[in-house]
C-alpha cells in the first residue's frame, strides 16, 4: 500500500510539473525587459564576473539600489557565466525553480495532511489540486516570466523548503531540523525580504497542528523573530532611502486602511478571477466631490467579513473547521501583510507576484474544504473532480496566454497601458524609454506626452523630451522641456549639460558657459562623466554626439589636450580632415606623450591621404621618436611616396 501511495504521488508530480512547463513554455522565447531586468542582469556589471571582488559587493551592498537580496543577484551571476545575455537561460533557470517549488508545495502539503491524520485519497487529493494551482495560476506568471523577479521563486524555494524542515523537527524533535529551518529561514531572507513574516507563519502551522502554547513554543521563535527584525528593518532603511516609501503624510490612516483592505480582496477575488491582469495596479482617482469608489469603502468590510464571518461560524461548530481556516486565512494575512500599501511602497496598489508564496494557504483551504463536501457527499465526487479539472484547465489556459504579455517590454507595457490608460504612469514612462533605446523618438514622444500632460513631477521626463528634441534640431523646444525639468528638480548636473549642449548647437555660447559652469559647481565629476560618454560616443563611431559633447568639454576645460585628440579623431571619422589636423596639431603643443604618440601617427595617415608625402613622412618620425609603433611598412611605403615626389 505504501508503495502504490508513492507511485500515486510522483504520478500526480509528474503530470503537474509537465503541465506547469507546457503553460510557461514560451517564456523560453521571451526577451530582457527594461522593467528592472537592467538593473539586475544586462547593465549589472557585477554579475558579469564571478570574481572575489564582485561577490564582495553583491554581498555587502544594494547594487540595484531597491533592495538587498544577494543570493537572488549571485543567482544571475551563475547564470551570466554560462549563458551570458541569452535571456533563454534565465528564463529556464526561473522556471526549473518554479517546477522545483511546486515539488515543495505538494510534499508540504503532503506533510500538513499527514499531522491532521487524513486518509491517502484526501492527502492526494488536497496536495495535488493545491500545488497544480501553485504551478499554474495565471497571477504567478509574473514571478516566473520576469527575469527580475528571480528573487521571488528563489526566496520561495527556500521559504518551502525551511516549512517542510520546521515539520520535520516537530515530528523527530531533533536540534539538527531546527537549525536547518534557521539557516534556510536566512537564505530565504537573503533572497527576497518578504521573507521576514516567516516566524509567524511558523505559528500558524502551530494553530493549524493544535502544539501546545508553552514557553518552548515562544522561545524557538525568537531567534527567527530577530532575524526578521534585522532584515526587515534593512529592506525599509533600502526602500526608504530610493523614495520607494511614500512620507505618511501623504495618506490619511483613513486611506491607508481602505487601500490595505481593497489590496486584500482583490488578491481574494484574483485566486477565483485571474483575468484583466497587470503589471500596474493603479490608486484610485478621486471624483471631483473628492470621494473614493464605492468599493474603498466598502472594502474594509468585506475584508474582515471574508475571515471574521466563516471564523466565528466554524469556532464552537467545528473547532478542526474553524483551525483550517484560521490557517488558511492567517498563512495568506501574514503572507500579504507588508505589501498592503499599509505603508505606502511604490505606485501600484497591488502586484500579481505578491500572491507566489501567499496563495498557498488559501489554495490548502479551497482544497481541504472541497475535500471534505466529497466525503460528506460522495456521489459529487465525480462532477466535482470534472469541474475542478476543467477550471484547472482554464487556470492552464490563462497563465500560458498571459506568458506572451511577457515577451518584451513593449509588450508588456503597452498591456498595462491598454488596461490603465491615463493611469499606468510607470509604463508610459518605461515605453518611452524603449522606443528611445530603439531610436523610435517619435513614439517615444507619443508616451512622454502622456505624463507631461498630466502634470508629472518626474524631471527625467522632460530630460528625455529635451534630448528628442536637441536630435530633431529643435533647439527651442529643447531648451524649454530641460527648464521644464530644472523647474521640477533642479540640482541635476546632467541637465545642465544637456541644456549647455542645446545652447551650444544653437549659437548661444554664453549661456551654454552659464550651464556648464552649473553643472561643475553641482557636480565636480561631471566633467569626467561628460569626458567618459564623448569617449564612448568615439569608440562607438557616434561622431555628431561625440564632437558636440567635445566642444562643451573644450568650453569647461580647454587645457585637456586628450579632448582636441578625441575631437580629431571624431571629425576624421567625418572625413572633416582639415579640422581633425588642426585640432591634433593643438592638442600636441600639450606635450602630453600619450597625445604625441597618437596625434603624430594619426597627422602622417590623414597627410598621407591628402598626399602630403613630406609632411606625412614627418609626423610619422615624430610618433617613431616619442615610442609609437609605426609600421615598417607603412614607414616604407611613405619614404618611397614622398621619394618620388621629390623626383617630380
Amino acid at each position: 500500500m505504501k508503495n502504490a501511495f508513492v507511485n500515486k504521488q510522483l504520478l500526480i508530480l509528474v503530470a503537474i510539473c509537465v503541465l506547469t512547463f507546457i503553460c510557461f513554455n514560451y517564456t523560453l522565447h521571451n526577451q530582457f525587459t527594461n522593467w528592472d531586468d537592467d538593473f539586475y542582469v544586462t547593465n549589472d556589471p557585477y554579475i558579469t564576473a564571478l570574481t572575489p571582488q564582485n561577490l564582495k559587493v553583491i554581498f555587502t551592498e544594494d547594487i540595484t539600489k531597491n533592495n538587498y537580496h544577494p543570493l537572488c543577484m549571485l543567482s544571475l551571476a551563475i547564470n551570466y557565466r554560462f549563458s551570458q545575455l541569452n535571456p533563454e537561460a534565465y528564463y529556464l533557470t526561473n522556471i526549473l525553480i518554479h517546477i522545483a517549488n511546486i515539488f515543495l508545495v505538494f510534499f508540504l502539503l503532503i506533510q500538513v495532511c499527514i499531522r491532521l491524520k487524513m486518509d491517502d485519497n484526501s492527502k492526494l487529493f488536497i496536495a495535488g489540486f493545491g500545488a497544480l494551482w501553485f504551478g499554474i495560476h495565471p497571477m504567478h506568471v509574473e514571478s516566473v516570466a520576469w527575469i527580475a523577479e528571480r528573487k521571488d521563486v528563489l526566496y520561495a524555494f527556500f521559504y518551502f523548503s525551511a516549512l517542510l524542515c520546521y515539520l520535520r523537527y516537530l515530528s523527530a524533535n531533533k536540534m539538527t531540523w531546527y537549525w536547518a529551518t534557521l539557516l534556510l529561514f536566512i537564505a530565504s531572507c537573503l533572497s527576497k525580504p518578504m521573507a521576514v513574516v516567516f516566524p509567524v507563519t511558523l505559528l500558524c502551522l502551530d494553530f493549524l497542528l493544535q502544539r501546545p502554547w508553552s514557553k518552548k513554543l515562544i522561545t524557538e521563535k525568537l531567534i527567527f523573530f530577530l532575524i526578521s527584525l534585522l532584515c526587515g528593518s534593512m529592506a525599509f532603511y533600502t526602500q526608504n532611502k530610493t523614495g520607494a516609501i511614500a512620507s505618511f503624510s501623504t495618506l490619511t490612516l483613513a486611506e491607508r486602511f481602505m487601500y490595505a483592505a481593497y489590496g486584500y480582496v482583490m488578491y481574494i477575488v484574483k485566486i477565483f478571477n485571474p483575468t484583466y491582469l497587470s503589471t500596474f495596479y493603479p490608486y484610485p482617482y478621486r471624483f471631483i466631490s473628492g470621494y473614493l469608489p464605492t468599493i474603498y469603502y466598502a472594502a474594509p468590510f468585506i475584508a474582515i467579513g471574508s475571515f471574521a464571518i466563516p471564523l466565528y461560524l466554524t469556532y464552537k461548530k467545528n473547532p478542526a473547521w474553524f483551525r483550517i481556516i484560521g490557517f488558511g486565512f492567517g498563512y495568506f494575512i501574514t503572507n500579504v501583510i507588508f505589501i498592503l500599501q499599509f505603508v505606502s511602497v511604490g505606485a501600484a496598489i497591488m502586484a500579481d507576484r505578491y500572491s507566489y508564496v501567499a496563495y498557498v494557504g488559501l489554495f490548502f483551504m479551497i482544497a481541504y474544504f472541497l475535500n471534505e463536501l466529497i466525503k460528506r457527499l460522495p456521489s459529487l465526487k465525480t462532477a466535482v473532480t470534472v469541474i475542478l479539472l476543467f477550471i484547472s484547465g482554464i487556470l492552464g489556459y490563462l497563465c500560458y496566454e498571459r506568458t506572451y504579455v511577457w515577451h518584451d517590454a513593449e509588450t508588456l507595457l503597452s498591456d498595462a497601458i491598454e488596461k490603465y490608460p491615463m493611469q499606468a504612469l510607470l509604463s508610459y514612462k518605461w515605453r518611452g524609454n524603449y522606443y528611445m533605446d530603439k531610436g523610435d523618438f517619435d513614439d517615444a514622444l507619443k508616451d512622454y506626452s502622456v505624463l507631461t500632460m498630466l502634470h508629472s513631477a518626474d524631471a527625467k521626463i522632460y530630460d528625455k523630451i529635451g534630448l528628442i528634441y536637441t536630435l530633431k534640431k529643435d533647439y527651442k523646444k529643447a531648451d524649454e522641456a530641460f527648464a521644464n525639468s530644472l523647474g521640477v528638480q533642479n540640482n541635476v548636473s546632467k541637465t545642465y549639460l544637456d541644456r549647455a549642449r542645446v545652447h551650444l548647437l544653437a549659437g548661444d555660447t554664453t549661456s551654454a558657459l552659464k550651464d556648464s559652469v552649473a553643472a561643475y559647481k553641482l557636480n565636480p565629476a561631471a566633467e569626467k562623466v561628460l569626458s567618459d560618454v564623448s569617449f564612448n560616443y568615439v569608440q562607438t563611431q557616434k561622431y555628431d554626439q561625440a564632437i558636440r559633447n567635445y566642444n562643451l568639454l573644450l568650453m569647461i576645460n580647454n587645457g585637456n589636450p586628450f579632448y582636441y585628440f578625441y575631437r580629431g579623431v571624431a571629425e576624421f571619422g567625418q572625413n572633416k580632415t582639415d579640422a581633425a589636423i588642426k585640432d591634433w596639431l593643438i592638442g600636441m603643443q600639450f606635450n602630453s606623450k600619450d597625445v604625441l604618440q597618437s596625434a603624430s601617427y594619426d597627422l602622417s595617415v590623414a597627410y598621407d591621404g591628402l598626399g602630403e608625402d613630406s609632411l606625412a613622412v614627418h609626423y610619422a618620425e615624430i610618433a617613431l621618436a616619442v615610442g609609437y609603433k609605426v609600421s615598417p611598412d607603412f614607414m616604407a611605403t611613405l619614404k618611397e611616396k614622398k621619394a618620388k615626389q621629390m623626383k617630380k
